[in-house]
Parts: C-alpha cells; structure tokens; sequence
C-alpha cells in the first residue's frame, strides 16, 4: 500500500525542517504534532495536532488515517517513542520510522558506546513489538554523521583555530552525510516501502578518512592546518574513565564518544559501506557527492 499520510514527532527541531521540506515537495500530506503548551511553526499546507504523549488515547486520536509516522524527537523526548509505537499500532499505522538517525548500532563495538545504549535498546524493542504486530513496519535510518553540523560544531576540527586532531594515522574510512539530505533519503524510503521494510537503511554522501577531509580543508580555506595525533583506544578509555566519575561531564564525554563512532574505523561500523548487503543510495536515490561538491559544502558552512 502506497504511503501518502506522514506525521512527525519532534518536527520543529533541526532534523525537522528538512526532513518536511522534503515531503511536502514530494506531496505527501504532512501532519505535525506539538506537544501541548508548546508553539510550533511550520510551512503550509502542514497540519498540526496538539499531542500529549503521556496519553496513549491523544496519541491514537492524532494518528487516525496516518500511514507512516516519524519520529525526530531528541533529548528527554526519546522517553515517548514506545508510547508512539504502541498508539501507531492501534492506529493501524503501517511504518514506523524512529529517531534513531546517525551511527551504525548493529556494530557490536558501536552498541557498546555508552552513549548509544538508550537507543540499542529501543531498537531491540522496537524489533520485537513489530515481529508481534505485523500490521506495523519500521524502517531505520543510519547515514552516519550529519556532515555540516560535525564541521560547524567542531566535531570534525577546529575550524577557528585551524586545528585538527587526527586518529589512529587518520586512514580510517568514515560515512557522512549532510543535513538537507536527510530528507530526501527519508522520502525515498517512503516511496519505496517493500523494499525498505524491517530493516536499517544504510545511506552515505561521502566516504572520507581524516587524512582526506583534512585535506580538503585545507585546500578550501588555503591554510595549512596543526595536525595533532591520537588514539581511538586512549580517548575511548578516557570518556569510560569520565562517566565513572561522581558527576561526569556531558561536554566532554558526548563529543568524545561521538569520535571514537565516527573515527574508529572498521570494528566500529563507521564505514556503511562495509555493511552487508551494501548501501542503499540507489533504493531511496541518494547520488554520492564529488569531490567538488564536498569542497563547495565546506565553503557553504565555513561561511
């Protein structure tokens, strides 16, 4: 059954935005639900519902002839996904697709970053509820990281001062994809529901390593960059060391953590491309960017 009814959890944050763009250029009718007491903006023709999500019945009301709801809650919002799945089932929503957009969960290794263990979780629940009620079907997306934002927030080096700290040789080959393509991806999955069905979507942009990437930055901003060397397994160890203390630092072990997913190379799944059967760019038509297009999306966010 074709998939035209879209709600959207979440949808006012900044994975929202391009995430609506998209669907209401491919005509899908969109709904936003906002949780009660909050003000949302969104482009017409979105229509909103006011949701409370503690509220099973709010839920199941607001998803009345919805045929795929999607989630891009964030925070203390991801505590309302399984109410969300279990309305959506009662609903008779045909797919799910959750808030679980980024790294490559069923990597062992990767499962094992405290950070993601939230999230692991809810895919194993999320798994089973769904192999209990066939009426609903999910489709995960993993595009790795959103590319723009890891540059712009400083993930990916210090773009201020010119610096970059590069891992383990900097060699390891790493997915990435950017922010307004996320869109379109969620788009082609929507089109193309049997074959997305149950399972991880595994899309990419670009394919890079550090030594690339700091190249590139380089040759854009025509500056020679400080490179300073480092080890996946001593930052690992030492944001494991963090979270041990009394009161850890969520400024420091987050983006630790989301280095050692992003730059840790092979045994944490951070290229897609390595994933058996391959990635999907071609299911939900996502092209692979140049190297030119690289260069002009680094000049876009550099400003």
């Amino acid at each position: 059954m074709a998939i035209k009814t879209v709600a959207i959890a979440g949808g006012s944050g900044s994975l929202g935005g391009p995430i609506i763009e998209s669907l209401l250029s491919s005509a899908f009718e969109v709904t936003a639900l906002v949780r009660a007491g909050k003000q949302a903006a969104f482009p017409a023709p979105v229509k909103t519902v006011t949701v409370d999500y503690a509220s099973h019945e709010s839920l199941v009301l607001a998803f009345q002839g919805i045929d795929a709801v999607i989630s891009v809650l964030s925070g203390p919002g991801l505590e309302y996904q399984p109410a969300i799945v279990d309305a959506a089932i009662e609903a008779g929503v045909s797919r799910f697709l959750p808030s679980e957009f980024g790294s490559n969960t069923y990597v062992p290794k990767m499962s094992e970053i405290p950070i993601f263990q939230g999230k692991v979780a809810f895919q194993k629940s999320l798994e089973k509820k769904v192999a209990q009620h066939t009426s609903l079907s999910f489709s995960l997306i993993v595009h790795g990281p959103l590319f723009d934002f890891c540059l712009a927030g400083g993930l990916f080096g210090d773009i201020k001062n010119r610096e970059m700290t590069i891992y383990d040789g900097g060699d390891n080959t790493f997915s990435t994809t950017c922010l307004a393509d996320l869109g379109s991806v969620v788009v082609g999955v929507l089109k193309n529901p049997e074959q997305t069905k149950n399972r991880a979507i595994f899309v990419e942009g670009a394919n890079l390593t550090q030594n690339k990437l700091l190249s590139s930055l380089e040759k854009v901003t025509g500056s020679a960059w400080t490179r300073k060397e480092g080890s996946i397994a001593d930052l690992n160890a030492a944001m494991m060391a963090e979270m041990q203390k009394e009161q850890p630092n969520p400024g420091a072990f987050v983006p630790g953590f989301l280095k050692v997913a992003i730059f840790g190379g092979s045994a944490y799944g951070s290229d897609l491309n390595e994933q058996t059967p391959g990635l999907d760019n071609d299911v939900v038509g996502l092209k692979a960017y140049s190297e030119e297009d690289l260069e002009e999306k680094i000049k876009s966010i550099l400003g």
